[in-house]
């Protein structure tokens, strides 16, 4: 079954606040961060009723699995970190946005306006 990740949301900020949902739209398993251990154990208090509802089925991580989310969550950032982007600076900056500006104009320019007669 897939997920939206607003609506798990939703549905779980009706029982504890949620810090952060790590999955995408579409995927059928993820993981949810809470602010606390004791918000993570009011949802798992009431996981029967998630379940009946949402079909969900909801475990609270320790041991191992819990490691290796947290290394997950570092391999991620560091890839985000090291992902090579296009630094624009100073005349270089201005020049794009104003290249940008001059095309949407363009575009607009272009269009044609027509009028039907009765």
């Amino acid at each position: 079954m897939n997920f939206l990740w607003y609506s798990v949301q939703d549905a779980l900020s009706k029982v504890s606040p949620v810090a952060y949902i790590d999955m995408l739209d579409g995927d059928s398993e993820g993981h949810i961060r809470f602010h606390t251990p004791d918000d993570a154990k009011a949802v798992s208090d009431v996981r029967a009723e998630l379940q009946k509802e949402h079909s969900w089925a909801l475990e609270i991580l320790s041991g191992d699995h819990e490691q290796r989310y947290w290394q997950k969550i570092l391999v991620d950032r560091q890839v985000k970190l090291n992902r090579p982007r296009e630094k624009k600076r100073g005349t270089e900056k201005l020049i794009s946005k104003a290249e940008k500006i001059i095309l949407t104009r363009a575009k607009e320019a272009t269009k044609h306006i027509r009028f039907q007669e009765d």
